[in-house]
């Protein structure tokens, strides 16, 4: 039977029965298929993994016998906050789904000046939901117990003062350093990619005037949603979890 690692916003109790809510029980009778007797995980955030069992439907529901909750440490000891810039439909989709499966803490959407898309593209709040949706199917897929979170998209300009930890932004330029060139970082990282155009120059500027230090990703130029996820790999096999 296939791994089924199942979001649940609820509180889930350590053993006994529970009834899944509408919506995951939608998701694991009708999308996945779960059969009877399918064994599963289920997570809501907390960082712990609840075992079970479907033991049977009731109405539209299904009903899990919970046999226990461990801790499952999928959180990286290497807290990294992506800000990955607006890009057109399935490359910011394929960005935020990989960034989440290599273990990034946040991502904040920014909007940069050589960006196709713009931020009054993306505004409103199903937007940002679809986004929290595709993080939550992304721990499904990759089973984390620990939910990053998708920030409301804001002008680059906007978001220097938010950095946190070490400052890292990528640029080509040659002279600039390679990541594992730098120092050990203490413990967090603010990652800043740039769009389908790159960043500007006076973009650039403003990142090092706010601390950040200069990376490139080697002689070869990297595609926006390849750079960003690219780089948090790298970040995450040098003092990460990788």
């Amino acid at each position: 039977m296939p791994r089924i690692h199942l979001y649940a916003d609820s509180e889930l109790p350590e053993s006994g029965a529970f009834l899944l809510p509408t919506e995951p029980s939608h998701h694991l009778l009708k999308v996945l298929r779960a059969r009877i007797a399918q064994e599963l995980t289920l997570f809501n955030g907390d960082g712990c993994v609840y075992a079970g069992t479907l033991k049977g439907i009731s109405g539209n529901r299904a009903e899990i016998l919970i046999n226990g909750r461990f801790v499952r440490q999928t959180r990286s000891p290497l807290m990294i906050h992506l800000w990955l810039p607006l890009m057109r439909g399935e490359r910011w989709d394929w960005s935020l789904q990989k960034a989440v499966e290599l273990g990034v803490q946040t991502i904040q959407p920014v909007a940069c000046q050589h960006a196709v898309v713009q931020m009054k593209e993306t505004r409103g709040e199903k937007r940002l939901q679809r986004w929290q949706d595709m993080v939550i199917a992304a721990c499904e897929q990759s089973g984390a117990t620990c939910i990053p979170k998708v920030l409301p998209p804001m002008a680059l300009s906007d978001a220097w003062p938010l950095c946190r930890g070490r400052g890292l932004v990528l640029d080509p330029a040659p002279e600039n350093a390679k990541m594992r060139e730098l120092l050990h970082p203490e413990s967090e990282v603010t990652l800043l990619s740039g769009p389908e155009g790159g960043l500007s120059s006076s973009e650039l500027a403003a990142a090092s005037a706010h601390g950040f230090q200069k990376v490139h990703m080697g002689p070869r130029i990297l595609r926006a949603e390849t750079a960003a996820v690219a780089a948090v790999a790298v970040l995450q096999a040098l003092w990460g979890d990788l």
